[in-house]
Parts: C-alpha cells; sequence; structure tokens
C-alpha cells in the first residue's frame, strides 16, 4: 500500500511540474514574447495649406481615418496619438507627413524592411496581450 502512496505522490508532482512549467510559458507569451513587429516609416511633409496656431488646428481640419477609435483598446489609442503626433505639425500652415507601412485604403499593415534615408521609424511590437486585445477589439466591431 505504500508504494501506491508514494506513486501518487510521483505523478502529483509531474502534474504540478507541468502546470508550472505551461503557466510560466503562457505568461511569457503574455506578456514578452513579439508575436509581429510593424515598421512605419514618417516622411516628408506636405503642406496642406491650411492655415494654423497649433497641432490641434490642423487636427480638427483633417480627417486621417474612417476607424473610430472610442472603442479601441488604450494601447491603440496611444499609438494612434504617437503617429500623429510624429506625421502632423503646424508650422504657420499645416502640414502632413507621409507614413508608410499602413496602406490606409485598404487598411492593411505593409511589410517594410527598413525606412528610406530621412524618414522617422516607427517600429510597433505587438505581445500576446495587444494581440487578444486586437482581436476583441475586432470582434467588437463585428457586432
Amino acid at each position: 500500500m505504500k508504494r501506491r502512496g508514494s506513486v501518487l505522490v510521483v505523478i502529483g508532482i509531474i502534474l504540478l511540474a507541468l502546470v508550472l512549467v505551461v503557466g510560466g510559458v503562457g505568461f511569457y507569451l503574455y506578456n514578452f514574447y513579439v508575436f509581429k513587429t510593424i515598421r512605419l516609416c514618417v516622411g516628408e511633409g506636405e503642406d496642406t495649406h491650411g492655415f494654423c496656431d497649433n497641432v490641434g488646428d490642423c487636427l480638427d481640419n483633417i480627417s486621417i481615418s474612417n476607424i473610430d477609435l472610442d472603442s479601441a483598446p488604450e494601447f491603440m489609442k496611444e499609438l494612434s496619438q504617437n503617429i500623429l503626433d510624429k506625421s502632423v505639425y503646424c508650422n504657420s500652415t499645416c502640414f502632413i507627413r507621409k507614413v508608410r507601412g499602413i496602406d490606409y485604403e485598404t487598411q492593411k499593415i505593409e511589410e517594410l524592411d527598413s525606412c528610406n534615408v530621412g524618414e522617422v521609424e516607427i517600429l510597433i511590437e505587438i505581445h500576446g496581450k495587444e494581440g487578444l486585445e486586437i482581436l476583441k477589439y475586432l470582434g467588437s466591431l463585428e457586432d
């Protein structure tokens, strides 16, 4: 009977080790592993000839996208604000820089190996957590 108890202890230890390994791998994939890296390249500014006192005037007068980000995950809002900050500026008239890496007409991600000379590079790393938030957000858009 003692042998049976020790076999159950060994099986319990093995199951506990498996649970810990799976939990550790899941934690790593969720928080640290980069599933996708998106490269955006911000180029030269084009004058829109719209007069402005600050960048807010420019943002009020242009329509960047038809995507509603009100219900988007917080990191997507921060990323879009970061991209707007680097791509729109006011120098008595509004300037909009060309952004490569996202096709705004089809809303697809373009695969860029590198940015051209003079372009500002923005790297967006999608971890497991952000990937799940994007999937939830896209699922809510379909409803």
